[in-house]
């Protein structure tokens, strides 16, 4: 029977071994690993995380220099952008598959081992709704909506042959892709739905190798 994702990683989850073509797969974990960043994130790594907020950031203000917002839809549309646009390379990162795709540590904090479900992980991001309530309450529906899809896709993936768990998840951001690109969502953040799905979906659920430093 194939593995799913749901399984646990395997007996080498604790070492680093050599890989064809001169690769090294890093399963070491570090006790004082971040949530943000996982265990061992490089500095190349921490830095294409804050370009990719930071950019991200950027686009939203620009997108969104003509629409009549409020300071503190602003606050919020700022947090947004920098959480999906730098969460979205972080969960990419081998120092996150490093940290979410192993078995919890004795040094892990109740956060910390929370946070390492793959589906409490997922429910807990209510950007939608968030968006929602402070842009658009009349979009509350069709935030739901796209919560529950995230969800839903999140456990898919989980629960798919770890074989097939990445080509289905860029499945799932393709449709998410195509139906708001369809549908739009709430202006100046019609780019919302979508980018959850690529830093949930296909970044934080997708258990990969991690890569040696």
């Amino acid at each position: 029977m194939n593995p799913s994702v749901s399984d646990v990683v395997d007996a080498d989850w604790d070492r680093s071994y050599e890989l064809p073509g001169g690769a090294r797969a890093d399963w070491r974990r570090d006790p004082r690993a971040q949530l943000a960043y996982g265990s061992f994130p490089t500095r190349s790594e921490v830095a294409l995380v804050w370009l990719a907020a930071v950019a991200f950031f950027a686009w939203t203000a620009w997108s969104g220099a003509g629409l009549e917002w409020r300071w503190w839809q602003w606050g919020i549309a700022a947090f947004l952008a920098l959480d999906i646009g730098g969460g979205a390379v972080a969960n990419c990162l081998n120092s996150a598959k490093r940290f979410y795709h192993t078995p919890p540590a004795p040094t892990d904090t109740r956060m910390s081992r929370l946070a390492r479900r793959p589906l409490v992980f997922a429910a807990i991001h209510i950007h939608a709704l968030v968006a929602a309530f402070a842009f658009a309450p009349t979009m509350l529906g069709a935030s739901l909506a796209w919560y529950v899809a995230l969800v839903a896709a999140a456990a898919l993936v989980r629960f798919t042959p770890l074989a097939l768990a990445r080509p289905v998840a860029a499945l799932t951001v393709t449709a998410a892709i195509a139906v708001s690109s369809r549908l739009g969502f709430i202006e100046g953040l019609e780019w919302l739905p979508a980018m959850m799905f690529l830093k949930i979906v296909f970044g934080h659920m997708v258990r990969e190798e991690p890569y040696g430093r």
